[in-house]
């Protein structure tokens, strides 16, 4: 009898079939800008549940490096005249750079610290792009987008971009796929599980730490490109603290360490907005009473888990209480 897992090439092929006939099969357009737009948040929540489900380090300030990825590529395509495909993989650059910078210092503090410090990333990084406006035009954000072209088609339809954004999206999972099924993605649970004793059994745990947080970094600066030119006009206000949040409990959602866990938290939240529009307004409260539902109700968690669940809860508390009046 064949093991289920022989059955997982078949089961993905036909996944993306599916996905590729959704232009075809839905004739509402609102459909699928719902649907891109949740293609370009399973990129983010796919590099933070490497980091946060995998490697058991919290950022609650992922929000900066989406923004970094989404101004690398409105600057280059409106100052610079560069095409999008020289814009993609210099903002993947750039985040990864700045992840590379920011993660060094910031992974040696732990638990609720660690939380705290991406958190304060993600409120300089907004002041940046608030205040440096000779380069990002401040408040009034950057407009007239140029579309992305393959040859001499120009991408502007919504279904033009379904396929370009699912396409980045599924090399995105095929990447994760092969770190985590290599000595790194075990190398990364073994961190996550006890650092102490990874590092007895010879695992450079700060660089592996260093390695996650790089990668995570990259594949929201993607997103940050691919978001750019879809909605073709960025701004500074959709890249704080409330979107760094909820890249988080998207992770949490559909359950910290698997590999479709993004998805599906990403798919329910998203839907989750739509039903009930009228909280949007204490959006931080509901992704609070996730987060709790979580912790409670995770199933299978490991005790490194629920402790990292529960540093995530005391960073949003403490900085909830700095937000309130």
């Amino acid at each position: 009898m064949k093991r289920a897992s022989n059955y997982r090439p078949y089961l993905e092929a036909a996944a993306a079939v599916l996905v590729l006939l959704v232009p075809v099969a839905v004739q509402n357009l609102y459909l699928i800008h719902m649907a891109n737009g949740i293609g370009i948040t399973v990129i983010v929540a796919l590099g933070l549940n490497l980091l946060t489900g995998y490697a058991g380090q919290i950022s609650i300030g992922h929000a900066a490096f989406f923004a970094m990825g989404a101004y690398t590529t409105a600057i280059l395509m409106t100052k610079m005249k560069a095409s999008f495909w020289a814009a993609l993989p210099a903002s993947a650059l750039v985040a990864s750079t700045f992840g590379v910078v920011v993660g060094r210092p910031t992974l040696k503090l732990k638990g609720a610290y660690l939380a705290m410090a991406t958190i304060g990333i993600g409120e300089i990084t907004q002041l940046v792009l608030l205040n440096w406006t000779k380069v990002t035009s401040g408040a009034m954000g950057i407009k007239g987008i140029p579309a992305p072209r393959i040859g001499g088609l120009e991408i502007v339809s919504e279904a033009q971009f379904f396929y370009l954004i699912f396409a980045v999206m599924i090399l995105m999972f095929w990447i994760t796929d092969r770190i985590l099924g290599s000595e790194i993605g075990r190398a990364l649970i073994a961190v996550r599980e006890n650092e102490t004793a990874a590092e007895v059994m010879g695992i450079d745990v700060a660089r592996l730490k260093l390695l996650a947080f790089t990668v995570s970094t990259c594949f929201a600066g993607i997103a940050g490109s691919l978001v750019t030119v879809w909605v073709g006009y960025v701004s500074p206000y959709g890249f704080g603290f409330k979107e760094s949040v909820a890249f988080l409990c998207m992770v949490l959602a559909g359950g910290m360490g698997y590999r479709f866990g993004p998805v599906i938290g990403v798919v329910v939240l998203a839907l989750g907005r739509e039903v009930f529009r009228v909280f949007n307004d204490y959006q931080l409260v509901v992704y609070g009473l996730l987060l709790v539902l979580v912790i409670v109700f995770m199933p299978a968690a490991g005790s490194s888990r629920r402790m990292t669940l529960g540093s995530v809860a005391s960073a949003l508390a403490i900085s909830r209480s700095r937000c309130s009046p």
